[in-house]
């Protein structure tokens, strides 16, 4: 399914049902809103769109996501993630509000390259703590510019 140069009011989970891969490009997003989709089967490809609320809590990217040249206006609050049979990366992208991973487990890589964190991430961050960040098959870390290893919850 490919969605190209529209304004899109809001994404839900159910959108993405029935559908191998889904494809986001050009668009304006008012809100993705994927919060609680254990397990989200569906390979997930958003580029160059502009989305002022990107919620994803809870959400499991089994098969992947691409999340490539966009703008992220709000906080993101990725808590109790990852379970990623398939590579997430976070390319190019320019995120307002703190990116908050929380509690993520990894079970293959994500990637982060080139993108700019206003107020940082803690993907890297929160060492010892309970919380930490998990990473099964490794991380890439590439040419970002922000904190990506802040040792915070929310900021």
């Amino acid at each position: 399914m490919v969605k190209e140069n529209q304004n899109i009011d809001i994404l839900h989970q159910e959108d993405l049902k029935g559908h191998n891969s889904f494809l986001l490009t050009n668009c304006i997003i008012d809100t993705i809103d994927l919060i609680g989709e254990f397990e989200l089967n569906v390979h997930l490809t958003i580029e160059k769109c502009l989305i002022n609320n990107l919620k994803i809590h809870s959400c499991w990217f089994v098969n992947g996501l691409l999340l490539k040249n966009c703008i992220v206006k709000n906080h993101v609050d990725y808590q109790m993630g990852g379970h990623n049979a398939k590579p997430i990366v976070i390319e190019g992208n320019i995120f307002t509000g703190f990116f908050n991973f929380f509690d993520c487990q990894f079970d293959n890589r994500i990637e982060l390259r080139n993108n700019v964190f206003v107020k940082g991430t803690n993907l890297l961050g929160n060492k010892g703590e309970g919380f930490e960040n998990s990473f099964v098959d490794g991380w890439v870390v590439e040419n970002n510019i922000g904190n990506i290893d802040l040792n915070e919850v929310a900021v």
